[in-house]
């Protein structure tokens, strides 16, 4: 028989699935201006030709991860991007449970489910597990690296150390975004916990070995040494430094049509890792020229990235009261998981949560903020939100959950 808790759980299963396979239902493409450079390199996969772009050349440009996962369920499928729908609708989905699960340790079994419910129907994210995007796959797997640094600090095993450090390599080459999250923990474990150096040199190699495979690979294929990917950051750094937006930086607004217009001018020219250096001098450039002119844009362009909803500026333009709806919701949410920060903070796990979600806000600042690059956090949000207005907090962890504090 399932107890209260595990119906629960089968429950928001449900209930996150439901919702996110209604545009894989209704026929959704799923294909959006990104989609194709992820969907070249995973045909190049399948048909044998290694990644390559859509134009056929062999190419650094994406991370392999994703194209990887593509190509598996595309081969599987059989080439139908309906197929990769209803995968990541179900991986993503899971998460809901998960999250409630992993919080019933934390806060009694109404606000777990509170938590987790508010992940299940997120307005954000619903949509994105029927895009050919990275976000959906890297919201997974970065709650179970969170999953696996809140293993290490309650244990210290050498078995979560390993697990740690080779999810986070391939973390990276997902969700480029992350390269300094394994590092950052690294260190301050070793601050923290001299003792266990050796585990910690340990996952630091195994940490390395992805990046040192892809590397090599780019080395001898393309004779760049390409750790993550080509073009790097530089063009999102230049974007940000330039763009006078009224909004977020927007490839549809006029005023900013110099930008992209700029982007594809270079492309012509230059290989991607030229790119790379072209636009990051210029950047630092426009920092030197107007410091408080280009801090000012970094931050209006970040705030308005958490406060709007992907898909505003354009797909929603025709649906203004949508629009809005979209927007209090997510405001809201963010404004219950910012209430939940103080209780949360007593809980290692409330801590580490929220430092992810403080580092994504600060590296994606100046890198061209947009709200789709928060969605891999969503599901860090919701834990956050289970403690939300707490009048008084007492813990229920067991023992565990004081060793190696």
């Amino acid at each position: 028989m399932f107890n209260n808790s595990s119906k629960l759980s089968v429950l928001l299963f449900v209930l996150a699935l439901s919702l996110r396979l209604i545009l894989p239902a209704i026929g959704f493409s799923g294909e959006v201006s990104d989609s194709p450079t992820y969907l070249s390199e995973a045909t190049g996969l399948i048909t044998g030709e290694g990644f390559i772009n859509p134009q056929g050349h062999l190419t650094a440009f994406r991370p392999p991860v994703y194209p990887i996962f593509l190509a598996g369920i595309l081969a599987i499928s059989g080439g139908k991007i309906v197929g990769v729908q209803i995968i990541q609708a179900i991986f993503y989905s899971l998460l809901a449970p998960i999250i409630f699960n992993f919080l019933l340790p934390l806060v009694k079994e109404k606000r777990a489910f509170f938590g987790a419910f508010i992940f299940a129907v997120d307005p954000a994210s619903i949509p994105f597990t029927a895009l050919i995007l990275t976000e959906a796959i890297g919201a997974v797997m970065i709650f179970l690296w969170y999953l696996s640094w809140g293993r290490i600090s309650r244990s210290g095993r050498v078995l979560e150390y390993i697990w740690s450090g080779l999810l986070s390599g391939i973390l990276i080459l997902n969700t480029m975004i992350t390269q300094l999250l394994q590092p950052l923990a690294l260190i301050l474990r070793m601050l923290f916990f001299r003792k266990e150096w050796l585990k910690i040199i340990l996952c630091g190699m195994i940490f390395i070995l992805p990046l040192t495979a892809w590397t090599v690979r780019n080395k001898t294929v393309l004779g760049e040494s390409t750790a993550v990917k080509s073009a790097g950051f530089g063009f999102l750094l230049w974007a940000t430094m330039n763009y006078d937006f009224p909004w977020l930086l927007n490839p549809y607004d006029k005023r900013g049509e110099y930008i992209f217009t700029q982007e594809k001018r270079v492309a012509k020219k230059f290989s991607p890792a030229e790119q790379h250096e072209i636009y990051f001098r210029k950047a630092v450039a426009r920092f030197r020229a107007e410091p408080a002119l280009c801090v000012y844009r970094v931050m209006k362009a970040s705030l308005w990235s958490w406060i709007d909803v992907p898909g505003a500026m354009k797909t929603l333009d025709d649906y203004p009261r949508i629009r809005l709806l979209l927007r209090i919701i997510n405001v809201s949410i963010l404004l219950i998981a910012l209430s939940g920060v103080p209780s949360a903070f007593k809980y290692r796990e409330g801590r580490l949560a929220f430092g992810i979600i403080l580092y994504f806000a600060f590296f994606h600042a100046p890198l061209y903020p947009i709200p789709r690059y928060y969605l891999p956090i969503r599901p860090l949000l919701a834990v956050l939100c289970s403690f939300a207005f707490m009048n008084k907090f007492k813990p229920q962890m067991n023992t565990n959950n004081t060793n190696h504090e």
